[in-house]
């Protein structure tokens, strides 16, 4: 999936240069920066002083950069509140990536978007920091034209996890976008001649870029459809109990796992408690399971902050024996620990009518809240970072 984002992101970057917005002004773009006052005067220039306007169209497309990355920034300031609701924001951005996506293939119609505001920058000599300058203002120009595009890139951006990953979707579609105004500057005589006969299929070219966030918008619902819902306790289920903050508290347990280690769910006490009901015929189960155990071993494998239990019925509702578990644990060589629950009492304390069902415990001992439905590893790493962070505040 994230290889498919990648591309896909790359071609919105493609499609988004050779739009109405930017084709047909290119030519007075590369007039400006390379110091021409007439287009028609471009090859000349490219002649006498090449070196100028390559120079001035890489900073020219440094200051486009710097907009696209900026828009990201200013969406991942709210990264906390967007990690907290991911599900709900993939599955509404998926259906606003669609409607854009219609809105270009030519299916609706949103006037604000067929518009672009340019701002005007007049200067007598052209140079690298002006270059720059200009790139930054013109692109903000552009966002309103490019909109659907760039909204479904930074929608996929701002709910990922990992801020690396959402900063290189950017840089894609980035590079997507400014690699060919490089391009065409490097080999301006030929390329202006050939972006004349782009122009003539830009309605084409637009219909195809629609199909392309279509299937963009597609993919993000999927991911929000498919992403679990985190659920606060909303009361006391069993003979858990209230803590003094207000939050439900878990309630406590001694059980033994696979390795014959006791594990007291209150000496935990102080440490972020990843706690995860599971079966061993239960497929969502068995597709989650190799994150935990990547999990477990990212946090240190018990040893530090973070605690990562599996829970298991052995023999309720057709589940194999104990045995069986352990048998099945080593044959996927699974290594965080699984205690076992034989008289089922946490199923019943916890409402677990659904396998698999994981609790996050605070340092404090209280439910932070819980999931049904497996989860992918940055899922796991976000709710597990989150109430460690607010438990350090």
């Amino acid at each position: 999936m994230e290889q498919i984002n990648f591309i896909i992101v790359f071609l919105e970057g493609v499609l988004s240069f050779l739009s109405p917005c930017v084709i047909p002004i290119l030519p007075i773009y590369l007039a400006i920066l390379s110091n021409s006052r007439n287009d028609k005067n471009i090859n000349h220039q490219k002649k006498r002083n090449k070196r100028v306007l390559l120079t001035n169209t890489l900073l020219f497309v440094f200051g486009i950069s710097t907009t696209f990355f900026l828009l990201g920034t200013g969406i991942g300031i709210f990264r906390t509140f967007l990690t907290e609701y991911k599900r709900y924001l993939l599955i509404g951005g998926g259906i606003f990536i669609i409607l854009m996506g219609l809105f270009y293939v030519g299916d609706i119609k949103i006037p604000f978007l067929q518009k672009e505001k340019r701002i005007q920058l007049k200067t007598k000599q052209m140079n690298p920091i002006i270059a720059y300058l200009l790139g930054l203002t013109f692109s903000f120009g552009w966002t309103p034209c490019i909109g659907p595009m760039l909204a479904s890139v930074l929608v996929l951006a701002s709910t990922n996890r990992n801020v690396l990953t959402g900063n290189l979707l950017i840089g894609v579609y980035t590079l997507g976008f400014i690699i060919p105004f490089l391009i065409v500057a490097a080999f301006s005589d030929n390329m202006l001649k050939l972006l004349d006969k782009v122009k003539l299929k830009s309605a084409k070219l637009k219909t195809f870029g629609g199909y392309i966030i279509l299937l963009m918008g597609l993919l993000v619902l999927i991911n929000g459809i498919t992403t679990p819902k985190f659920i606060r306790p909303a009361y006391a289920q069993g003979s858990n109990s209230t803590g003094e903050s207000g939050v439900i508290m878990a309630p406590d347990f001694t059980l033994v796992d696979q390795y014959g280690t006791i594990h007291t769910l209150s000496d935990y006490k102080g440490k972020t408690v990843f706690l995860n009901f599971w079966a061993t015929w239960c497929p969502p189960c068995k597709r989650e399971m190799p994150h935990i155990e990547d999990i477990y071993k990212e946090y240190g494998s018990n040893e530090e902050d973070v605690i990562i239990l599996g829970v298991a019925f052995p023999n309720e509702g057709g589940e194999k024996s104990k045995q069986g578990i352990i048998e099945f644990l080593e044959d996927k060589n699974y290594t965080f620990p699984v205690v076992f629950d034989e008289s089922s009492n946490l199923s019943y304390y916890n409402n677990i009518s659904v396998y698999p069902t994981t609790f996050i415990i605070n340092p404090e001992g209280g439910i932070e809240g819980y999931l049904q439905g497996a989860m992918r590893k940055d899922d796991m790493r976000s709710i597990i970072d989150r109430v460690k962070d607010k438990s350090e505040r």
